[in-house]
């Protein structure tokens, strides 16, 4: 061995690291962990328990090698079909049991697969088939609090779950139970979110939820379903006495509308077909698509084309008034809409007599909305005109005028209040020759004190 003074000492070593390369290692056999004695000691007692086997040579292992391959390929150009047994019943049974044994011991527990959702990663609800973990996953959700969540764990229980096993499971849980409904509507499911609200004590949206039942998509004709709602489906529910009230008379609606839609279409004139949009109700309804149209819209046609219609007729605005008991200012509306709609004048229907006979709007109505449906509808300059008139304050009346281009208003208002400068300015911004000649006449003729 070499002495620290040497200079083989420093760059040597008495121990022998491991080599991979090396094929000559006299610790290969070694455990690691263990003495050579010990390694030694272990084989001998592992070797005794081995069975003793003869030893074949390399060159017989060779042959028989060989052999075998010759007899596989003699056979590759023949009909050789391998014979594989087809699992037993046991066998089947036995691996369905360690697949759900597996299953059970790598399942994600409900808390980790509710926070899988939350955060949006990836999640498996496939593996909750018991009643008893479903319950767990909804009551994680619920406990999260987030809509999301809830909704796709109720997804989930919708459609591995029969609505017998479901709604009582929800009627526990009134946030799961409001959240279903919510994604019954979505679906139009309308059937099943009754019985929901029924099961949960709110009849009044029952009601409403089979009441939305019966306009099924592409089916015009409704009232044989609200018949039968009113007659037998709300027989057992209690309370609902303004419900009941609605369906009863959607139903005498459609009684009015399908003889008046027939009626008109027999007639030989033909309705045009008018742009104009009411500000109410949209585009004016027609005889084809009368039937199913809502109340003010019957009310707006029965007033363009059948106005002076006996009380008595179905047809008659003023029966529709009374049966349906529509407030005045409603009747007025459509009414004035209707008569404009038909180019008619509707001041008779707007205007009634005041104190000393003095005209006044009917039912407390807004002018200046009044004079924007006209605006919007086309109406008649001379509908303006008296309308502008009843404006009692002159400020007001002088907007007015001005917004909707009635010069004679407008001038009138000025030379009421002296202000002969503005009466100068709005002479200069008009182009009509004749209210720039009453201008010219009022100021060369008048004998006003003009204050300015």
């Amino acid at each position: 061995m070499d002495k620290p003074e040497d200079e083989k000492y420093w760059s040597s070593s008495a121990t022998k690291g491991f080599d991979f390369d090396s094929e000559e290692n006299e610790h290969s056999s070694d455990i690691f962990g263990a003495t050579p004695l010990q390694t030694a000691q272990l084989s001998k007692e592992v070797q005794k328990n081995i069975p003793r086997q003869p030893v074949v040579s390399r060159g017989d292992a060779h042959m028989k090698l060989s052999n075998s391959l010759s007899s596989l390929s003699t056979c590759s150009n023949s009909s050789y079909k391998f014979n594989t047994s087809q699992p037993t019943k046991q066998c089947e049974v036995t691996s369905k049991l360690l697949s759900s044994t597996i299953n059970d011991e790598t399942m994600s527990s409900p808390k980790d697969v509710v926070r899988s959702i939350f955060l949006g990663m990836s999640y498996d609800l496939s593996c909750f088939k018991k009643l008893s973990d479903k319950k767990i996953l909804l009551d994680e959700a619920l406990k999260l609090g987030d809509g999301d969540v809830i909704c796709a764990v109720l997804l989930f229980l919708q459609k591995s779950l029969h609505q017998v096993v479901l709604f009582p499971l929800l009627k526990e849980r009134y946030v799961a139970a409001r959240e279903y409904i919510a994604i019954l509507e979505k679906q139009k499911c309308f059937k099943e979110a009754a019985i929901l609200c029924d099961e949960l004590q709110q009849t009044k949206e029952a009601v409403v939820h089979l009441y939305n039942s019966c306009f099924r998509e592409g089916q015009q004709n409704i009232q044989p379903s609200l018949e039968h709602l009113y007659k037998n489906e709300l027989k057992h529910f209690k309370q609902i006495e303004v419900e009941s009230e609605i369906i009863e008379e959607h139903i005498l609606l459609l009684e009015r509308q399908g003889p008046i839609a027939v009626t008109r279409a027999r007639l030989p004139q033909s309705e045009i077909e008018d742009t104009r949009q009411s500000p109410l109700i949209g585009k004016a309804v027609t005889a084809q698509n009368l039937v199913g149209s809502s109340l003010l819209s019957t009310l707006q046609y029965c007033c363009r084309h059948n106005w002076d219609a006996p009380e008595n007729l179905l047809a008659s605005p003023v029966g529709l008034k009374k049966t349906f008991k529509l407030t005045e200012r409603q009747f007025l509306w459509n009414a004035f809409i209707g008569r404009i709609l038909m180019n008619e004048d509707p001041l008779p229907i707007l205007l009634v007599k005041g104190m000393f006979g003095a005209p006044k709007i009917s039912a407390n109505l807004s002018i200046p909305r009044i004079l924007e449906i006209a605006s919007n509808l086309n109406g008649k300059p001379n509908l303006f005109d008296q309308l502008l008139l009843l404006v009692e304050k002159s400020e007001k009346r002088y907007q007015l005028a001005k917004k909707y281009q009635r010069h004679r208003i407008v001038i009138d208002v000025l030379i009421s209040n002296k202000d002969r400068i503005s009466l100068l300015q709005y002479r200069d911004s008009i182009d009509d020759q004749s209210e720039i000649d009453y201008i010219n006449n009022t100021l060369r003729v008048s004998s006003t004190r003009w204050k300015n």
